[in-house]
């Protein structure tokens, strides 16, 4: 393991670096592999035979979301063991290339990477389908937690435009209450956005600020237990 991924491995304890899903997942089995193929393989088959726009938009976020599963097993492997293991993980890894949805290790944090363009090519289709505010919480959260290596209000390659965009999102997605979308993760997520902001000198430091002490207070409000308000003040020394 480098040093890099132990940082990173140090910093999921903390929950700064958590960019895997809250249940833990099996090995994968020769089952697991199989199904993982053919889900894939059937959504798009889906997406690539000319459907209608929700059709099609359902295939794409379905293809992210099994992508998703899949990254996070080999994520664990990596933080766990320094490389992907096992015999069915390893086939797998080589099949999805040879199937075309080949997955992208970040050189700089040193893990597999979220495929994003499922779900913004999904939401850009069908943008009030049921399952569109979950793809906008992949998103948001995916995108951050691929963004940096060590110091989140440092983002390795993140546009004003984008960042413009995650702030909707995250805006949007406080007002949605779903089992699957995590809403501690997602006040943590726009508090450091709203840091960024401040830093690009998108919005004033004044409404950065007043919205970032909103987040904070909700945070330790809403869960007394969680260690991200900590890490929220740690990156604002002020607050």
């Amino acid at each position: 393991m480098t040093g890099s991924q132990a940082l990173r491995a140090c910093a999921l304890v903390f929950g700064l670096l958590c960019c895997f899903h809250s249940l833990a997942h099996e090995s994968i089995t020769t089952e697991a592999r199989k199904n993982y193929l053919s889900k894939l393989q059937e959504a798009y088959q889906v997406q690539t035979a000319n459907p209608s726009a929700p059709v099609k938009a359902k295939a794409l976020y379905q293809i992210g979301a099994t992508l998703e599963e899949i990254r996070d097993l080999f994520n664990q492997d990596i933080i766990s063991h320094g490389a992907v293991k096992g015999l069915e993980s390893t086939l797998l890894l080589n099949e999805l290339s040879r199937a075309g949805f080949k997955m992208e290790m970040s050189a700089k944090i040193g893990l597999y990477v979220s495929q994003l363009h499922y779900y913004r090519d999904a939401l850009k289709l069908n943008g009030k389908a049921s399952y569109a505010d979950h793809a906008r919480y992949l998103l948001l959260k995916n995108h951050f937690y691929d963004s940096f290596s060590d110091n989140p209000l440092a983002p390795i390659s993140q546009s004003r435009e984008e960042l413009n965009e995650l702030l909707d999102i995250g805006e949007r997605l406080l007002k949605v209450k779903e089992n699957n979308i995590n809403a501690e993760e997602v006040k943590f997520i726009l508090a450091i956005h709203y840091l960024q902001a401040i830093q690009q000198q998108l919005i004033s430091k004044d409404e950065g600020q007043k919205n970032f002490k909103k987040l904070l207070a909700e945070l330790r409000k809403d869960y007394p237990q969680s260690l991200k308000p900590l890490t929220l003040e740690a990156l604002s020394p002020a607050q």
